[in-house]
């Protein structure tokens, strides 16, 4: 079980959740600390904040994995995957290449 801090850089790099990633049945979970409001953290997870969760499921948790990473339909992903060193497609990998980043907001991972 791999774990990683999700920094919100706008927030002086505060923890806003904890992604889990298990990479024998790769599969994501999401813990949000009781501190963190839902203004700081990402879209997804702030809405299932402000509906009372904390801990988010395997679907959820890799619906907010794959908004961050290039999606497998993408015109031109054989380039793109070419220039990321890979063979083929795998979130996981993509999303380790640019630090869980998104245009959308500040938020990015740090390896605990």
């Amino acid at each position: 079980m791999r774990k990683f801090a999700v920094r919100n850089a706008f927030y002086e790099d505060k923890v806003v959740a904890y992604l889990l990633y298990d990479e024998k049945d790769r599969s994501y979970q999401i813990q949000v600390p009781e501190d963190v409001q839902s203004v700081e953290a990402p879209l997804i997870i702030a809405d299932l904040i402000e509906k009372g969760q904390r801990q988010i499921g395997k679907e959820w948790s890799l619906r907010w994995v794959k908004q961050r990473v290039i999606p497998p339909e993408r015109q031109n992903i054989g380039h793109i995957l070419r220039e990321n060193g890979m063979d083929r497609y795998d979130e996981f990998l993509l999303l380790m290449n640019n630090h869980g980043r998104s245009c959308q907001d500040e938020c990015y991972l740090e390896e605990i």
